[in-house]
């Protein structure tokens, strides 16, 4: 995202309004720029390069901009981007602008359930996920998106050896929790998350 927009727009002017969607809501546009330059206020004295970048150059590139802000900050960003923005980016991950956007959105929303202590297992989140374009052969249970899907969708974000060390810790999570089960079948939680066990 930041390559993209550093080659689009500089590294200078890429948070102006004329370049998002110009049929994204106008206050939902402007409510993000406030937000990224909160952000960039918030991180002035905790990011040497915010402080060294606002300081010399009274600007902030967005390589060093996409490091600081939020993964819901992210995710909206890259919802108002223009859709050819969107489809260079998405084009990074083999995979449409549209379903990139319903991915983010929704690992927003996992961040935020994790982030509270909230149960992951049981996730429903009617902002659905194109999932035939991941895996065509799932037996979608319902029309909304669980963690399997979101799981089988990291596939596609993360390299190999990266999704390897994913699929690794939540098989190791997975194991510690069927020994602490008494009263139900780890199969049971698996379908839950989506599994087809």
């Amino acid at each position: 995202m930041a390559n993209t927009l550093a080659e689009k727009y500089g590294i200078q002017d890429y948070l102006k309004i004329e370049n998002f969607d110009e049929n994204a809501n106008k206050d939902l546009k402007n409510n993000l720029i406030e937000n990224i330059n909160k952000e960039i206020d918030d991180n002035y004295n905790k990011h040497t390069a915010i402080k060294h970048y606002k300081d010399t150059y009274n600007f902030i590139p967005p390589f060093v901009l996409t490091k600081i802000l939020t993964f819901g900050v992210v995710s909206r960003y890259y919802g108002l981007l223009k859709q050819n923005d969107r489809q260079d980016i998405s084009k990074y991950f083999k995979i449409s602008d549209k379903l990139l956007k319903q991915i983010l959105a929704n690992l927003t929303m996992i961040r935020n359930i994790s982030a509270h202590s909230d149960r992951l297992f049981c996730y429903r989140n009617k902002y659905y996920i194109s999932f035939k374009n991941i895996d065509k052969n799932y037996k979608i249970d319902g029309n909304f998106t669980n963690i399997y899907m979101i799981i089988e969708c990291m596939k596609v974000l993360l390299d190999k050896d990266k999704f390897k060390e994913f699929e690794n810790l939540f098989d190791k999570e997975v194991d510690k929790l069927k020994e602490k089960l008494n009263s139900i079948d780890i199969n049971d939680i698996l379908r839950i998350i989506g599994f087809n066990v």
